[in-house]
């Protein structure tokens, strides 16, 4: 399935390096965006006009599997938040609210094993979130400090790097195949660098993962690229 070969791919380059090693055994990210999605599919109502998918999903996991995915909660949370988003889009299926996604420990559950509570809650639409939302923000490149061409920027994740099939090509020898990748995280956009060789900068400054304001410049290599939230 697409989703969950995406949200691997993701979620695998977030955790090449450091975190690596975490995830050799035991509970995988992977089990999780494929609960979601049953719960998604088994959890759907009915309505006069649409379907309505469950939006808040609670996570409960052994104490073990807790730790081990606290280090990298806020990435997943964001990816599976994404694949809610995705499937929604690929079924047709509507969100009463935005995606939510939560952890909590339940002393009884052994290593590997997790519950998984989905439901509807109402809540503002992400049409009506924070500046940046429904697809109106842009990432432009900078030719000699001029803008050149410019890239909308929708719910999906859109990454960035010199090989052809990157949503946004790069064709700068300072930037990795795939250098980073620019999501929005259900209130605002967020780019996270994919473990690059040079890094990526925003406004100047090394950054791994970091919220985008209107105005941003992001560095890839010697290439410039300035988010406009509007």
């Amino acid at each position: 399935m697409p989703i969950l070969r995406d949200f691997e791919r993701r979620l695998g380059n977030m955790v090449e390096g450091f975190f690596a090693s975490t995830f050799r055994s035991g509970l995988q990210p992977v089990e999780l965006a494929k609960r979601l999605l049953r719960e998604m599919d088994d959890g759907k109502t009915v309505g006069l006009h649409e379907v309505w998918a469950p939006n808040h999903f609670v996570f409960a996991l052994a104490s073990e599997d807790h730790d081990r995915f606290e280090q990298i909660e806020q990435a997943l949370v964001s990816e599976l938040k994404q694949v809610v988003r995705e499937a929604a889009a690929e079924h047709g299926w509507g969100l009463v609210g935005p995606p939510e996604v939560e952890f909590t420990v339940d002393e009884s559950l052994a290593r590997g094993r997790f519950s998984c509570e989905a439901t509807l809650v109402e809540g503002e639409t992400e049409e009506g979130t924070g500046s940046g939302a429904g697809g109106e923000a842009t990432l432009t490149v900078l030719e000699d400090g001029r803008p050149g061409r410019s890239y909308p920027l929708g719910r999906t994740t859109m990454t960035i790097g010199r090989l052809p099939d990157c949503d946004i090509v790069v064709s700068d020898p300072g930037a990795s195949r795939q250098h980073a990748q620019i999501r929005f995280d259900g209130e605002r956009f967020v780019v996270a660098d994919l473990g690059s060789t040079n890094g990526t900068l925003v406004n100047d400054v090394d950054a791994r993962e970091r919220p985008l304001e209107d105005g941003d410049r992001v560095t890839i290599g010697s290439t410039v690229l300035e988010f406009r939230a509007r």
